[in-house]
This record gives C-alpha cells, structure tokens and sequence, in this order.
C-alpha cells in the first residue's frame, strides 16, 4: 500500500508549516490548465490539538504538496477549507498552481511594436514579469526554449487581461504549444517548480521505434470505461470577434467548407477576443477554436487500479496512451493511440487507489 504525505506550506517562502493526516482524498491533473485537489481532516481527538490547523491552512497563502512514497504527484493552492459542525472534519479543497496565475492580471504594457517574436519567448516574458511583481513570485522557475513558431503580440494595461486567459489565446492558436507547471523534488530533497513550455507539444509521444509504451486493456488492466459522444457543440462555422464595435468590429468568418460538402448542416458558434487588433492573429486563434470544435467529441474516460502499469507517478499529461478494448460496445475491437488530457486519483482509505484517465477522442 503506498504511504501518501499532504505537506502544507506558505506559498511565497515555500516553508513548510504541516503534515496533516487528511482522509477521503482525491486529486488531478490536467493538460494545459490546474488540477483539483479535495481532502479533509477529522477535528476531535489529538488532530485538534497536534497541528495548528487555523495558521497553516489559509485558503489563498498556502501551498499544499502530495507525496506518493516519495515523489510529489500534486502540488498546487490551496483555496477554500469548510468546517463541518457535526462531522467534525474540515474540508480542503484546491487546484494546482496554473491556478494562482488565474488570479493574475497583465497590468503592464507589452507591445511588440510590429515585431515578430518567439511564441514561447512571450509565454515566458509573462510569467516572468508577472512574478517580478513584489508579492507576487511564487518561485515558479522559468525556461528559455523556443519554438521556432513567430507571432506579434500586444498586451494593454488597461485590459487587465487575465494571465492564464492570454496564454491560453496564444497557446490555442494554430501552431500552438502545450503548458502546464511542473512540481517535483530536486536532488537535495527541496521542492521545485518549474513552467513547462512545450513545442509542438508535451509528453510521450507514440511511435514506431516507441510502440505503445503506455497501453491501455480492456478486458485487462482497465476496470471500466465510458465512452460518451457529444454533438452538442460541434461546430462547422466560427465567428471570432475582436476589438472595436459596431460596424467598426473586427470580425473573422472560418468555415470547413469540406465538413459542409460532406453534407453536414450548417453549425454556427462565436468565439470573442477583444484585445485582438489585427486581423491576421485574429483569423488564426479563431480558425484553431474551429478546428477544436468542428467535431463531435468524446471525452472517453478510463478506470484503473493504481498498483498496475501503468504507474502513477510514471505518466503525466500529454502521454499517448494505446487504448485496446474488446466488449459489445467494440465487438471487432477498438485498438487507438490518444493523449492523456487529465487524470482523477482517488486514494481509498478503505479500498484500493483508483485512476481516471481521460481522453479527447475526436469522432467523424
């Protein structure tokens, strides 16, 4: 059975304050965005008594971190705790630290004058003035790679655009990269965090000379499934809005002119990006929010036992993963290579850990 740490610590010194015995734990992590985290704390007895649990638990000043036998397998803010009068406990919930930089605004100006710059060197320029700020560097280191991919960029203080907002518009365009922050022990045991910018994208990625390296079974290692398709928001026409107003709104039209030869109705959505100026940025962010959409989606989810392999702590998102399932569903079998976009930890006080895995099937 693995033994699991919950280490509470200030968000700005990264001290750590506690070690609490939480129960009923459950935590994820998830492509290009924060993770949750939930768990509680049971207040009479010694608990009450053993830890200072009003101090080191502050929703908004403190980081917690999870440690699995020794590797950190979440680590993010803590946001919000409940006391519950008559179960005794506190209930602590959070997300990883992509989400302290939701709480982040882009009060200066960056503006690129007409240049052409890396998109992961104004990636980077963010997240490092963001935490030039004072108060406002909670030690997430930051990388210097590019990507070969040029863009032309400009940020007005006067928008207070928030900062996982604009790096979610310049990620999500065409040629894009993927994101996340990771959290891991360095080799003198210290907790570190580093932004991951990554072109074209982030995690294993499958090939000939790397086959399957993380596969999927059912009947096998995988203890159910769903497969759930979803029309709802397909879409085949996108209106993407940007700055201006009225008749002097600038407005970009994509369309799958070959979805609609396929015969497929037409399916209209809009997308808003009012700090977009030019048109050129604007066609691409919202021809890339078409081609995200411009299908039904099936956001298949997987359920497996942590004490097999895969193992947790050995995967994270972005992974691909070869799924293979043989049922009534898929009676000629499903055989399929996807990535991981997010996964569900539930840490069983009383039963076996379990993982959800979740991916993004797209269907035709």
């Amino acid at each position: 059975m693995s033994e699991y740490r919950y280490l509470f610590a200030d968000v700005l010194t990264n001290q750590i304050n506690a070690e609490l015995p939480l129960t009923n734990v459950t935590f994820g992590q998830e492509l290009n965005t924060a993770g949750p985290f939930q768990g509680q704390i049971l207040m009479s007895g010694y608990n009450s008594v053993a830890y200072d649990i009003q101090d080191y638990t502050i929703p908004g000043r403190t980081a917690l971190y999870v440690d699995r036998d020794g590797t950190i397998v979440w680590a993010g803010m803590l946001w919000s705790r409940t006391w519950d009068s008559v179960a005794q406990t506190v209930t602590f919930a959070g997300r990883e630290f992509e989400s302290y930089f939701e709480h982040r605004k882009i009060t200066f100006d960056y503006n690129l004058a007409g240049a052409s710059i890396d998109q992961l060197t104004i990636a980077q320029q963010l997240f490092a003035s963001i935490q030039a700020v004072p108060n406002g560097n909670i030690g997430v280191q930051i990388p210097n790679n590019t990507s070969g991919v040029l863009t032309t960029k400009t940020y007005n203080y006067f928008d207070y655009k928030p900062l996982t907002e604009a790096i979610y518009e310049l990620s999500r365009a065409n040629n894009g990269f993927d994101w996340n922050i990771d959290v891991a022990y360095d080799g003198s045991g210290n907790i570190v965090k580093s932004l991951s910018t990554s072109y074209p994208r982030r995690g294993i990625v499958y090939s000939a000379n790397n086959p399957y390296a993380l596969t999927l079974e059912f009947p096998g290692n995988i203890i159910s499934y769903t497969y759930p398709e979803d029309g709802t928001s397909a879409t085949n026409t996108m209106y993407g809005f940007g700055a201006g107003s009225g008749a002097q709104k600038l407005i970009s039209t994509q369309s799958s002119t070959a979805q609609l030869a396929a015969g497929w109705p037409v399916l209209e959505n809009t997308v808003s990006y009012t700090d977009y100026y030019d048109q050129a940025p604007l066609d691409a962010i919202t021809n890339a929010a078409l081609n995200a959409a411009i299908n039904p989606v099936v956001v298949m989810t997987v359920t497996m036992p942590t004490y097999v392999d895969p193992i947790l702590g050995l995967y994270h998102t972005g992974d691909d993963f070869r799924i293979r399932i043989t049922d009534d569903r898929f009676p000629n079998g499903l055989d399929i290579v996807r990535r991981l976009s997010k996964y569900d930890v539930t840490v069983g006080d009383n039963g076996p850990e379990q993982v959800v895995f979740s991916f993004v099937v797209t269907t035709n």
